[in-house]
């Protein structure tokens, strides 16, 4: 490399310091790839955990009360159709409030069941 007074020599170091740059740009984000990949959290960029990750228990529940907040969340003038939608919640809610509690209280220490359990309802059986 020439000297800092020949013309064109700061262009060249800008130059070789934007490769430079670059590289470690790229290299950090590979980094970052392969270790949020393998070795990351089990919770999701949302906070969320990974529903296969969970136990068995806690994963029965949100089925059942997935199931119990949809046919919650449906109406219908037909008397058969209401009649179906009042059986399924009578199957699908009946017991989730106390069944939720303990869960809450069993996995108390465990984040990730914890920030799965918190998007439900806490009291649905009581109607309010």
């Amino acid at each position: 490399m020439g000297n800092r007074y020949e013309p064109g020599f700061p262009m060249m170091m800008a130059f070789l310091n934007l490769m430079i740059v670059r590289r470690v740009i790229a290299k950090g984000l590979l980094l970052l790839a392969f270790s949020s990949s393998c070795c990351g959290p089990s919770l999701a960029a949302d906070g969320k955990a990974d529903v296969s990750k969970l136990p068995e228990d806690v994963r029965a529940f949100m089925e059942r009360r997935n199931g119990c907040d949809h046919y919650r969340g449906e109406d219908s003038s037909d008397a058969e159709r209401r009649a179906q939608i009042d059986r399924e919640l009578q199957r699908l809610c009946i017991g989730t409030d106390a069944e939720l509690a303990r869960l809450k209280r069993v996995y108390a220490g465990n984040k990730a069941v914890q920030h799965t359990l918190d998007d439900y309802e806490v009291d649905i059986e009581t109607g309010d």
